[in-house]
């Protein structure tokens, strides 16, 4: 088994930037960051790639967002607004981060795990209103 790369967490809800620029933290520990809107916008590059794939997408586009706390977590993620519903959901695409999850011994998960997991943790948060405000009076796709 390889030892982790660098692990900056002594201890939940410690961490600090690693060579590699990412932020290694266990998921728990970003629960109790408070983080801020920085900015949401429509794409329609987006919104086409999400009609392609079948998706009933009304307007679409990325939202980033950044912790209060230093160093700043930073979150990225595609969304959407249904057709029908018109409700604000996450896309597909993955959440664009500076934090690299890592498991309970310190070794990472991976970009691929911590953007699925990142993904599923982003469901449970009142992101949605900030987004909706924010694109109020864009064209649709």
């Amino acid at each position: 088994m390889e030892s982790p790369l660098f692990v900056a967490q002594a201890e939940p809800g410690l961490y600090a930037a690693t060579p590699d620029g990412y932020l290694r933290m266990r998921l728990a520990d970003l629960q109790p960051l408070d983080f801020e809107h920085l900015l949401s916008y429509h794409d329609a590059g987006l919104c086409a790639e999400l009609l392609a794939l079948g998706m009933p997408a009304r307007l679409a586009g990325f939202t980033e967002w950044a912790s209060v706390s230093t160093p700043a977590v930073s979150l990225a993620w595609g969304w959407y607004v249904a057709s029908r519903s018109r409700a604000v959901l996450l896309a597909p695409d993955g959440v664009r981060s500076n934090v690299m999850l890592i498991d309970a011994q310190g070794y990472d998960l991976g970009p691929k795990r911590t953007s699925e997991l990142l993904h599923a943790w982003l469901h449970g948060l009142p992101w949605r209103s900030d987004v909706a405000m924010a694109i109020r009076g864009a064209p649709a796709c």
